[in-house]
């Protein structure tokens, strides 16, 4: 473990509660960090946030992908069909909280005006535009945000509040005044697509309207063990991130605000075993916690099916919910089946067994892989799944990703 974590325990231990305002309001040096921070997430990769005052508490999904922290609100869309159905979905009431503030058009820094006559279909104004983030201005000066596929709805700002827990006795709260996300009155992902009892998305991506930028973090790290080993896990924040060392460090390729996803490295081939299948020399993949399964282009991953195939022996292939399946011989132990590994720019990426293959049946299992679609932006995605066992450093600054093997459920134990 770093050597950070019994001085971040000393902090925890006393409580301590960090409080500053949102990035867009005060100057913040990126030299600058944040004390150590533990932000728990569950298995189904939501945290819980609390946002307003008094405070109400809600559960967020990790992404990587989104551009804007989102959750639903009041009033919603009904008519429209596009608000979560299930009970278990809080929704956000802004005018029930004192320190809630709309996001108006004239304010430059956050929803600016890019022509007042660059008008839309229904008399909106468009104010900037990335493929994952719109922002409109309304004829009555509000701004209006679209998350593409997922959730729209007005810009707002309150105080959000984040706890950072190992134990029930050891805590640390971080306040966030002014924070900025999005009140969602028309939101196209359920909380059963994100797996239940999840109220929005909270962004992981480097996009100044993300948690991490208003936090005014650059790097942070994660060590993720197998859910079937615990349900709670972490990310660290600031000081307390994992980064450098002997670990091994692959720069980021340039992104844009054009591009969904913030985290993409070269991938230069996959192998099973020893047997390599070089992918397309202009193949890239993105890093997301935010995406349970690891996606790959179709092409890939047919060949990765049938390399499979012909490792295991006489087997027959099938999908279940995408998962691609296996029928194996009874007793089939997980940690003999074929080892994947991604060949990145410097270094060898090699999926641990345990976040790979998920038993479906005493005769089966299925790989945690999916195959892209057309609709899909980035066609190679290493998600969470396949992060099992590695811890994992993003310096946002400078555009670097750190990656080392460890058992990371031991090597957590063993540090406090």
């Amino acid at each position: 473990m770093v050597s950070s974590i019994p001085h971040l325990l000393l902090i925890l231990l006393l409580f301590t509660v960090l409080t500053h305002n949102s990035s867009f309001e005060d100057d913040f040096s990126n030299e600058q960090q944040p004390n150590g921070f533990f932000l728990p997430f569950e298995s189904n990769l939501y945290v819980e946030i609390t946002i307003g005052n008094p405070t109400r508490n809600f559960n967020l999904k990790l992404d990587s992908s989104t551009h804007l922290t989102f959750l639903e609100c009041d009033p919603c869309d009904d008519d429209e069909h596009q608000c979560s159905v299930s009970d278990t979905t809080r929704r956000y009431d802004g005018k029930s909280s004192t320190t809630f503030s709309p996001i108006s058009c004239t304010n430059s820094s956050l929803c600016p005006l890019l022509s007042p006559n660059a008008t839309t279909h229904d008399n909106t104004t468009t104010t900037a535009t990335t493929s994952s983030l719109s922002l409109l201005c309304t004829p009555s000066n509000s701004c209006r945000y679209d998350v593409s596929s997922f959730s729209a709805g007005y810009l707002v700002s309150d105080t959000l509040q984040l706890t950072s827990s190992i134990t029930d006795q050891e805590n640390s709260l971080s306040i966030v005044r002014g924070f900025v996300f999005g009140c969602g009155t028309s939101n196209r992902v359920t909380p059963e697509d994100d797996g239940g009892g999840v109220d929005g998305r909270v962004s992981l991506t480097t996009h100044h309207f993300s948690l991490l930028s208003q936090l005014r973090v650059t790097r942070f790290s994660h060590c993720l063990w197998p859910s079937s080993a615990g349900s709670r896990n972490y990310i660290r924040l600031g000081s307390a991130a994992e980064f450098g060392g002997d670990m091994m460090l692959v720069p980021m390729l340039d992104t844009t605000e054009t591009s969904s996803y913030s985290y993409h490295i070269p991938l230069l081939g996959i192998s099973l075993e020893e047997q390599r299948m070089r992918s397309n020399e202009t193949s890239t993949i993105a890093v997301d916690i935010g995406t349970y399964y690891t996606r790959l282009e179709a092409s890939l991953y047919e060949k990765v099916k049938e390399e499979l195939m012909t490792q295991i022996g006489p087997t027959v292939a099938y999908e279940v919910n995408e998962l691609m399946c296996f029928t194996t011989e009874v007793g089939l132990e997980i940690e003999s089946l074929p080892i994947v590994t991604l060949h990145l720019q410097g270094f060898n990426f090699t999926i641990s067994n345990k976040g790979l293959y998920l038993r479906d049946s005493p005769s089966s299992f299925c790989t945690a892989l999916v195959r892209s679609t057309t609709e899909d932006e980035e066609k190679n995605v290493l998600g969470a799944s396949g992060l099992v066992d590695y811890v994992v450093g993003y310096d946002t600054s400078d555009r670097v990703l750190a990656f080392q093997q460890r058992d990371c459920l031991a090597d957590f134990v063993d540090g406090i």
